[in-house]
């Protein structure tokens, strides 16, 4: 794919799902196909260093497979760091842990935030 997305994706990227009976259904065009949960959709690019627009990419997950050279080393420390000292290795995968859990913690307040304020009336 190029840096601009078919508008023919939209409703599967925004996963407009429509309830029909007891099954989940996607319009695409003028078609109703059915959605399977575990449905995913996986795009690939050639381009080396592609940028795609704020709106292309709150819809999707972007994963970059390029190997930099400070990656790789970064990489190769890790190996090495694991296999000398495995106690600084648990440290640092306790520590990268800590830190996913604590940027999901930010992330629910400033959601919490948002919709007090949302929901809030009258002049803050």
């Amino acid at each position: 794919i190029g840096e601009e997305l078919d508008p023919a994706l939209e409703p599967i990227l925004q996963q407009q799902k429509i309830k029909d009976g007891s099954s989940w259904v996607l319009k695409l065009g003028d078609k109703t196909v059915t959605y399977a949960d575990s449905f995913r959709l996986l795009m690939t690019t050639t381009l080396p260093n592609p940028h795609y627009s704020p709106e292309t990419s709150v819809k999707v997950t972007l994963l970059n497979f390029a190997i930099t050279p400070a990656g790789l080393e970064d990489q190769m420390l890790g190996i090495v760091v694991a296999k000398e000292q495995p106690e600084m290795e648990e440290k640092k995968s306790a520590l990268v842990a800590e830190s996913a859990e604590n940027n999901s913690k930010l992330k629910a307040i400033e959601d919490e935030i948002l919709r007090l304020l949302s929901s809030s009336e009258g002049d803050i």
